[in-house]
């Protein structure tokens, strides 16, 4: 069974009712990007499509939505799926990976789909009907991208009840949008004269069609009441003249009106299968214990009462949604019992045929509660991947919390999605009910089932102390987590890791670096691709407050390739590396890089529910934006909640986001807001100073220099420089020591201030640390001039001087020679490269870079794909390699891109 089943009906454009009334009035006349069909239930919307599609000359990609496509990776399948009915060859590698472990984020698929629609040597229109149904924003975005970057040829057809949240706007005054709405759809004086006497054969008098038409506005449902109520009805006047009011009233009316003439084995058929969504024969013989179902739906399929057939082969149907609606409140009203037994009974049946998230859905309907934890628990691989996790969650928490208590793997995969979204209650709550069960397999024989289960739930705990900022038991923990686990399971590898964030924390880089290092490697990922994302993530920051900026950017780069390489490159939890390379291109003052990889983080992260690093993203973004002097887009008053709760809170994680969120409000002028994390961060004294909270007293102590206060500042630095792991932390120790030239310089100490800067600019050597050091500008110029230094001599500066004027005028400089210092700063090598690329060449450098394949950098570069081929092929000649790894790697060594 599997949660990935497409239900082929969805795919297939509807037949058209026998009733039909063709509305040449309602023809496309033309086509644009968007046409769009709004209306609420019963005008028709379905019909319309239905009978566009049949007439368009060109290959019709067909979707019908319900709830379940709320799901965001449901969603995106049906699409491409649907896609692949008219173009069968299209974006198969797209299919297999949703099909994967590993799924990737809907935003990133949407771009993957927009290129190979470019592809498509011919017309295409995509219908999406019932669009009302999915609320979920995220759909909404990644649709709106796709309309609004759809190639020329690429037509898409919504209908919906309600305005959907696209760029209406937008399309609108660019003339590529078709409108149609209520009073575009309610049939006029002649199409209720043709359905009433041509199509129902009523024989209606003009004047009664006038009534008719007056009193039902052209509200096509009402009228198909109305017409079968007529059918059997000797005084057709008086029944016309008795119904008035808004379209509820009518409805009730009209329905007791039509059940009051069907015979009884209809009526109870009616109401026994409302309760689906979609229905065949076999199913209904299961809700109803019976073996006639098929000659009953021939005969409603026959009379035409509100069934729609689903496919060609006369398998599947559906009722309106209106007339489930009204059957399922009436079925409710009647015998309330039976709505209990029909949802088991569906449930039993969805089980059976593989189609767990129905089953799932009516077994809760039913309060088959253990039922639903057993399905769930038996299938919680599918139903708990990364990216559909929250429809599963849902679900989840709907079960009664005694009963989750008896089911301590499904508890602990609710803990798991709580840790993802940060949802500290949530993760008590399944926490302290898994404990109950799994707490008495703590002395368990080692290599059982009781202890790895014991061995989860310590790893869980220790990721729980993490997110609390509580170092000692986090560390605790996840010894208990190692000595459970055998090495050879998964999760011993991300207890691994989790290990490394604590040696991480206590400023123990070395031992941190060295476990993630083991557990980076993407290519080892074959169920859980977060373990090693987690550790690349890891090792990129511990390399960068090692001093060693390249080849933290490498490592990054290198992950992302191999994530390309293996298909998983719009995986969410992949957008991660997307954030450490951002933070890195913005440690060298490279904003607009920074931008790009950052927004592109942000995308993927969101789509994973990752909300500590997604919020860590956001803030990194804003101070970028901040740089490149535009509006702060990455946060805004919807984030205000969001970012208090992280105002002043430590997390034992590699992102210090509280730091990260204080240095943008004093970025900002948010004294306010600055004051405030002060108060709620609550740091200990420099005398009991919690050393994993070093990102945040180096804020403190560049706030306490910048304010003068040496009495405040002199204190802290000493207390950080005498902790037992301060020479690992290079960067950190950068920052004392310039914080220290400032403090030196204020108090008119110049020969105390130049030694701390040489102090500084030997631990730099020639790594780009552009934005740390232009923090200290004017204090560096003055001590040079003061001095007479020769810049020449000190990389650093030099980089920093050019990156100066970069900041002031706002626009990108030419790429400098590569300097390098030896351990003696004052022995200079300067080396130029002897590889040399051209200017086309550089820029298809910068893309490969990125981890763009050849057909994005084309697009990007605006040349052909044969262009591209050509300029790749040049750059890996004069590189020597002939793979794109070896090509990246040398590219970021040689600073060539």
């Amino acid at each position: 069974m599997t949660m990935d089943y497409i239900l082929t009906t969805k795919l297939l454009i509807p037949a058209l009712p026998a009733q039909f009334i063709a509305r040449p009035r309602l023809m496309l006349s033309e086509f644009t990007r968007l046409t769009l069909v709004c209306a609420p239930a019963g005008y028709g919307k379905t019909t319309l499509l239905t009978d566009w599609a049949r007439r368009l000359d060109m290959p019709c990609a067909w979707l019908s939505l319900d709830a379940s496509d709320n799901d965001a990776q449901q969603f995106i399948m049906h699409l491409l799926s649907a896609i692949q009915n008219p173009c069968p060859a299209f974006a198969q590698t797209t299919a297999t990976t949703l099909t994967s472990t590993q799924l990737p984020s809907i935003n990133g698929v949407i771009r993957t789909l927009l290129n190979e629609l470019c592809r498509l040597p011919q017309h295409l229109a995509i219908f999406i009907d019932d669009l009302h149904y999915i609320d979920q924003p995220s759909i909404y975005d990644a649709l709106a991208f796709m309309i609004d970057h759809l190639p020329s040829h690429i037509h898409v057809i919504i209908a919906s009840r309600n305005i959907p949240l696209l760029s209406l706007s937008r399309l609108r005054a660019q003339r590529q949008l078709t409108e149609f709405y209520t009073e575009d759809l309610r049939f006029n004086r002649l199409e209720v004269a043709e359905f009433c006497n041509q199509a129902m054969q009523l024989h209606l008098s003009t004047v009664l069609i006038d009534s008719l038409s007056e009193r039902t506005e052209g509200w096509i449902v009402g009228l198909q009441l109305a017409a079968l109520s007529l059918i059997n009805n000797p005084q057709p006047a008086t029944f016309i003249n008795s119904f008035a009011g808004d379209d509820r009233h009518i409805t009730d009316f009209l329905m007791d009106e039509v059940l009051r003439f069907l015979p009884a084995h209809i009526q109870d058929f009616l109401l026994e299968t409302c309760l689906v969504s979609q229905f065949n024969a076999s199913l209904c013989d299961a809700i109803r214990q019976s073996h006639n179902s098929r000659e009953l739906i021939d005969e409603l399929e026959r009379t035409n009462l509100f069934i729609s057939r689903l496919d060609h082969k006369r398998i599947w149907y559906r009722y309106h949604h209106l007339f489930a609606s009204l059957l399922t409140s009436r079925l409710s009203q009647l015998t309330p019992d039976r709505v209990v037994v029909i949802h088991h009974r569906a449930s039993l049946w969805f089980k059976e045929h593989g189609l767990l998230s129905e089953a799932i859905q009516h077994g809760i309907k039913a309060g088959d509660f253990e039922f639903v934890a057993s399905i769930m628990e038996e299938h919680s691989a599918t139903l708990f991947s990364l990216g559909r996790f929250t429809t599963a969650l849902a679900w989840a928490y709907q079960l009664p919390a005694q009963l989750l208590a008896k089911h301590p793997k499904l508890t602990m995969l609710c803990a798991w999605a709580g840790l993802v979204m940060d949802n500290l209650p949530e993760i008590e709550r399944h926490v302290r009910a898994a404990s109950q069960c799994l707490e008495p397999y703590r002395e368990a024989p080692l290599a059982s089932q009781e202890r790895a289960l014991f061995g989860q739930l310590a790893l869980i705990r220790s990721c729980q102390y993490c997110l609390m900022g509580d170092v000692e038991r986090a560390e605790a923990s996840v010894m208990d987590a190692l000595g459970s686990l055998s090495p050879k399971q998964v999760l011993y590898r991300g207890a691994s890791v989790c290990l490394g964030f604590c040696y991480y924390a206590q400023g123990d880089l070395a031992k941190a670096q060295r476990l993630f290092t083991e557990n980076a490697a993407i290519r080892d990922a074959k169920y859980n691709l977060m373990i090693p994302i987690f550790a690349t993530l890891g090792l990129g920051r511990t390399l960068l407050l090692q001093g060693q900026l390249v080849k933290a950017q490498a490592v990054y780069l290198q992950a992302l390739s191999e994530c390309q390489i293996l298909g998983w490159q719009d995986v969410p939890v992949c957008g991660m590396l997307y954030l450490g390379l951002g933070e890195l291109y913005y440690e060298q003052g490279l904003w607009q890089d920074a931008a790009r990889v950052l927004q592109l983080g942000i995308d993927m992260t969101a789509a994973g529910h990752m909300q500590y690093i997604n919020t860590w993203g956001r803030v990194l973004f804003a101070r970028t934006q901040h740089q490149l002097c535009l509006d702060i887009t990455a946060l805004s008053s919807q984030h205000d909640n969001l970012l208090q709760s992280y105002s002043g809170r430590y997390v034992v994680e590699t992102p210090p986001l509280s730091a990260t969120l204080a240095q943008f409000w004093r970025q900002e002028g948010r004294l306010d807001l600055w004051q405030k994390w002060q108060q709620q961060a609550q740091l200990p004294s420099p005398e009991q100073l919690a050393y994993e909270r070093r990102a945040e007293y180096l804020v403190l102590l560049d706030a306490y220099c910048q304010q003068k206060q040496a009495q405040l500042a002199q204190p802290l630095i000493d207390a950080l420089m005498s902790h037992p792991h301060s020479s690992q932390n290079i960067r950190s120790l950068i920052v004392i020591k310039l914080s220290s030239m400032r403090l030196a310089l204020q108090q008119q100490d110049l020969e105390n201030a130049r030694h701390h800067l040489l102090y500084a600019l030997a631990l730099v050597q020639d790594q780009p640390f552009k934005e740390l050091f232009h923090h200290y500008y004017d204090e560096i110029m003055r001590l040079i001039q003061h001095y007479a230094l020769d810049v020449q001599h000190y990389p650093a500066i030099c980089k920093i001087e050019s990156y100066h004027a970069y900041q002031q005028t706002m626009t990108e400089i030419a790429t400098e020679p590569r300097m390098t210092i030896s351990s003696s700063f004052g022995d200079v090598l300067l080396s130029q490269p002897t590889i040399v690329l051209s200017k086309k060449e550089r820029q298809v450098a910068k893309q490969l870079l990125t981890g763009a394949t050849s057909q994005e950098i084309a697009e990007q570069l605006c040349v052909s794909l044969s262009t591209i081929k050509t300029h790749t092929k040049h750059i890996y000649a004069k590189l020597g390699v002939n793979k794109r790894l070896q090509a990246i790697e040398l590219l970021v060594k040689l600073n060539l891109a």
